[in-house]
């Protein structure tokens, strides 16, 4: 309710947002273009909806067709000053931020950045690259992409939600026909499949739906156990995600296909840094990839690993758009 008295802040809002676009559609503001292909991956609202995994997906994709991919972040809330930092191993996840870091975990490469053009130019004049990945890169308009994907959260969809601050819109709605084509996560978790395919269709985009799966567990040194570890087991999940409701539904679904108990939830805020989080040593913990890369090394936590598929048609679809029929 509170949040309805926050409308006419959302109209003021949509106005500066509509007067962006048109600025750099009108090339008043100059976009800028690398010498390579882009790849953006984003979406029309706040909070967590699967950018990373679907980034991560896409960079592993072209390494194993052989080609070179470099993804280009802002480093959200990341403790280096350095205005281009390219991310390895040797840093860590507070000079990163922690979603870089994870993807550099994953054995990719991240260049850090608020103006990615310049990123991108800097990392090329010393290591070859052949495509760009711009994370959360919607907003990002003033550098041209080649494809241009929309992910959507099957479970709050765009068309359902209002403008920032009164929804969860970071831009109009109306927006979407920026997009290329919309990738759909976790519709496995909506009830009336058919509605939201109809209504999904009405946006005339190509649509691709994605698969969600947890392969595995992973702990604080990196080792993998099967989620039949967990059997008979009681756990406390935790997480600090732009959109923990939907790990705590993951986390209670597996619950009963695996036969552990969760004694509790904590949600903590996207991007917790940890400082203060104690552990019971005589517990068992549950949480994030992106979380756990944040955590000394506790013996009794636990990672649950993330996996989004794409079809076979999406990437069909993504080669076509980057270029226009050769194929790698």
């Amino acid at each position: 309710m509170f949040r309805n008295f926050l409308y006419p802040f959302s109209l003021i809002y949509g106005s500066l947002a509509f007067l962006r676009r048109f600025l750099y559609e009108k090339n008043i503001l100059k976009k800028r273009q690398l010498p390579k292909k882009v790849i953006s991956v984003g979406n029309l609202s706040v909070g967590g909806s699967g950018k990373t995994p679907l980034t991560i997906e896409i960079a592993h994709y072209l390494k194993s067709k052989g080609l070179n991919p470099v993804i280009l972040s802002r480093g959200y809330k990341r403790k280096s000053k350095e205005p281009i930092l390219f991310c390895d191993k040797n840093k860590d996840w507070k000079a990163c931020g922690d979603e870089p870091f994870l993807m550099v975990k994953k054995g990719l490469k991240v260049v850090i950045g608020k103006d990615r053009y310049k990123s991108g130019l800097e990392y090329l004049k010393k290591y070859p690259v052949d495509v760009f990945i711009l994370d959360d890169g919607f907003q990002h308009f003033q550098l041209h992409r080649d494809l241009n994907i929309l992910l959507i959260d099957a479970t709050k969809p765009f068309w359902e939600d209002r403008l920032l601050p009164a929804g969860n819109l970071r831009e109009p709605k109306s927006f979407y026909k920026f997009a290329d084509c919309f990738v759909v996560n976790r519709f496995s978790q909506v009830k009336e499949k058919e509605e939201f395919l109809s209504i999904l269709k009405t946006y005339n985009k190509p649509f691709f739906i994605t698969q969600e799966s947890f392969p595995h567990l992973i702990d604080t040194q990196g080792n993998y156990k099967e989620l039949s570890y967990l059997k008979d087991k009681s756990v406390i999940v935790f997480s600090g995600l732009g959109n923990n409701k939907q790990f705590f539904v993951a986390l209670e679904n597996l619950s009963k296909e695996y036969g552990f108990f969760i004694e509790r939830f904590i949600s903590l805020p996207d991007h917790y840094d940890y400082e203060e989080f104690k552990v019971d040593t005589d517990k068992t913990y549950l949480t994030t990839e992106k979380d756990i890369i944040k955590l000394p090394k506790f013996k009794n936590v636990l990672a649950l690993s993330y996996k989004l598929t794409l079809p076979k048609e999406f990437y069909n679809f993504m080669e076509e758009m980057l270029w226009k029929q050769k194929t790698h």
